[in-house]
């Protein structure tokens, strides 16, 4: 019996033995899976398919190669925040997926290069694609899915990208005395390559559009009221640019967009400001105009010198009723410039506001430094903070601070019922957003005068 119960135990200890190496083996596993599939869209990446690209070369000669880059406009994820970006990116995956059932895109292996990028790559075999015959093929097919992911951005993230490109292609041809990760590396690399110089171009003829908009200061300024979510009663405005009606230019996102890339964006700042002063003074000049400053503001000597305040003091516009306002991430990126240009505009009587608080650049201490008269909550912060018991308490905690600092708070991006009620509920003073009033030229604002809240 005491054999037998030995015998017992070693199978036992063994058992758990194997149980354990498995349990390690498993782990192994999802780690390495982790780090070879990307977990949120579940593609695979380059480095699994080399296999299977290799043996597609050595049968068939050739591999078509697209890239799709929805980041190319650059400002989505700094916008939306991450998280949204990541559901941005899993979406636009489904949709090619459905642009392949459907026969838009071609049939193939959809890859990421590495987990978390946001650039999907379309391999495609020479006979099971669906792509046309003939050497310009590839490059007309790519020419027209830029054109449809041009159409999905403006529809999913409301971007206009006039002036981008975000398809690319290659072809990778076999060749023995090459290694076939690099051939491959090389072709996906010259799709990228293509796409930025597909860009570039573009940007070119947008610099030379734009330099003549400016230079017929060709902008139509438009204001958005900020009203007080007590009352109801309008206590200033946000004077925002558009470029021509009808132009490639009417979006503010593409102007400013271009302008930064095309190194315009100083003149066309001058002319914004200058349209957006004359406007407000035809209307109520006691309205506070929250005005928008780049860091290209910072090193402007028009606007750092007496040109910006006498240009202020000669439409009737006094400056306490202008309010400068400057985000979280400028100031974070900028601390030390913009510390001693907003500390010279406090001294000439100026406001000052920080915009797209609770975007996670900037930290208390900073905001302490700034001692602003308003901050101004972001948009990604203020979406959704009915469902999101953190975000009410974040906001409390932050309007505690923005109290003993003696700041006023502005909700921004107000677009639902129940938004609003929570902010009114948590003490919010101020707010703006779709819900309330979009943005309008200044012939329109009094009509908004007071709302009913």
């Amino acid at each position: 019996m005491a054999h037998l119960d030995k015998d017992k135990e070693r199978q036992a200890a063994l058992a758990k033995e194997k149980q354990s190496e498995l349990v390690a083996l498993r782990g192994k596993w999802f780690k390495e899976r982790t780090r070879l599939y990307d977990r949120e869209t579940g593609l695979p990446t380059v480095a699994v398919l080399v296999d299977d690209l290799r043996t597609q070369l050595e049968q068939r000669g050739s591999i078509s190669v697209l890239v799709f880059r929805p980041s190319s406009e650059g400002h989505v994820e700094e916008v939306w925040g991450w998280e949204a970006y990541d559901d941005l990116l899993l979406d636009f995956v489904r949709r090619l997926k459905a642009f392949q059932t459907d026969g838009i895109v071609p049939s193939g292996t959809l890859c990421l290069p590495y987990v978390r990028s946001d650039e999907i790559i379309l391999f495609v075999s020479p006979d099971g694609g669906g792509l046309p015959e003939g050497p310009t093929a590839l490059g007309q097919k790519a020419a027209e899915l830029d054109q449809l992911i041009r159409g999905y951005l403006a529809e999913r993230a409301d971007v206009s990208a006039r002036f981008r490109s975000f398809v690319g292609s290659s072809r990778i041809l076999k060749d023995p005395k090459h290694r076939i990760e690099r051939l491959v590396y090389r072709g996906i690399q010259e799709a990228r390559d293509q796409v930025t110089r597909q860009t570039v171009r573009a940007e070119i003829r947008g610099g030379e559009l734009l330099q003549d908009v400016i230079s017929r200061r060709d902008i139509r300024p438009v204001f958005q009221p900020v009203f007080d979510l007590a009352t109801g009663n309008m206590i200033g405005m946000e004077a925002l640019s558009r470029g021509p009606r009808g132009s490639e230019f009417e979006s503010g996102e593409t102007l400013f967009s271009l302008a930064d890339r095309t190194e315009l964006l100083v003149p066309l700042e001058r002319v914004c400001r200058q349209r957006s002063l004359e406007a407000a003074a035809e209307a109520n000049p006691r309205r506070q105009i929250f005005l928008n400053l780049s860091p290209a503001a910072a090193s402007d000597p028009e606007f750092l010198g007496p040109v910006f305040r006498d240009q202020v003091r000669s439409l009737g516009l006094e400056p306490d009723r202008i309010v400068l306002e400057i985000t979280e991430r400028t100031y974070a990126v900028y601390e030390g410039l913009f510390r001693e240009v907003l500390s010279k505009f406090r001294s000439q009587n100026f406001r000052i506001a920080v915009d797209d608080v609770g975007t996670g650049y900037s930290n208390l201490s900073s905001l302490a430094d700034i001692e602003p008269d308003y901050l101004k909550f972001d948009n990604v912060f203020v979406r959704g903070i009915d469902r999101r018991q953190v975000k009410q308490d974040l906001l409390e905690a932050l309007m505690s601070f923005a109290r003993k600092m003696h700041t006023k708070v502005i909700a921004e991006g107000i677009e639902t019922r129940e938004e609003l009620r929570v902010l009114q509920s948590l003490g919010v003073p101020y707010g703006q957003g779709f819900l309330l009033a979009r943005p309008m030229p200044v012939a329109e604002i009094e009509r908004f005068a007071s709302i009913a809240i």
